[in-house]
């Protein structure tokens, strides 16, 4: 994909705007995204391909449609992603970690979503109901929100914690943590379904189990 300065998009620079507990927030989203463009400056930014630090330039930006959840009802946000270009020639797109990559939803109604349906507030069709979603997505987040979980935790610590016990760790943790670690850890960030090809490259740190943090999420 070409952005309209003709250079290619390769990646994106995850920004830390969750650096909260998640049930603190929620509402927020458009503040929290100017303070993660102003606590997030290009001379602290690496790009991910090369691992330069700081030597990102603006390079234009583009707008993107998310989908957030205030006031108890669905409500379509236009947020403008800015794109930056490193000497080595990659193009990133600084995205912050309340939007999920390929995804038009927002990290805290995904969440929420899903909090709803492991703890069985609500059958499947209240929640289409509530948030106005099918139960196709419904199932295809479960189904990425149980595989991300088992790769963060292993296979043995996956088996004893339940997805509803998992859920409230990741609302009442400081999430920023949480998904440098899991981006560190898998290339990916968390309930994202497709790799990015330029992350792929970059070293992975071992398992969960050997990460400190992960034992206080």
């Amino acid at each position: 994909m070409q952005n309209r300065q003709g250079c290619t998009l390769n990646t994106m620079i995850r920004l830390n705007a969750l650096d909260c507990k998640l049930k603190n927030t929620i509402l927020y989203i458009k503040k929290l995204y100017r303070q993660s463009l102003q606590l997030n400056p290009l001379f602290l930014l690496a790009c991910p391909y090369c691992g330069a630090k700081g030597a990102c330039k603006k390079r234009g930006s583009y707008e993107r449609s998310l989908v957030t959840f205030p006031d108890g009802k669905p409500e379509v946000l236009r947020l403008k992603i800015p794109r930056v270009q490193c000497p080595c020639g990659k193009s990133h797109a600084l995205l912050p970690d309340f939007i999920v990559p390929y995804f038009s939803y927002s990290l805290p109604m995904i969440l929420m979503l899903l909090s709803d349906y492991f703890h069985r507030r609500l059958t499947v069709r209240g929640i289409c109901e509530k948030y106005m979603v099918s139960p196709p997505l419904i199932y295809r987040l479960k189904k990425q929100f149980l595989l991300h979980k088992k790769q963060w935790l292993g296979a043995l610590r996956d088996m004893e914690l339940s997805p509803p016990d998992f859920m409230e760790e990741l609302l009442t943790s400081f999430y920023a943590r949480f998904q440098n670690a899991f981006l560190r850890l898998t290339t990916y960030s968390f309930l994202q379904s497709h790799k990015n090809p330029a992350n792929c490259s970059r070293p992975r740190f071992g398992p969960a189990d050997t990460c400190p943090f992960c034992h206080n999420l």
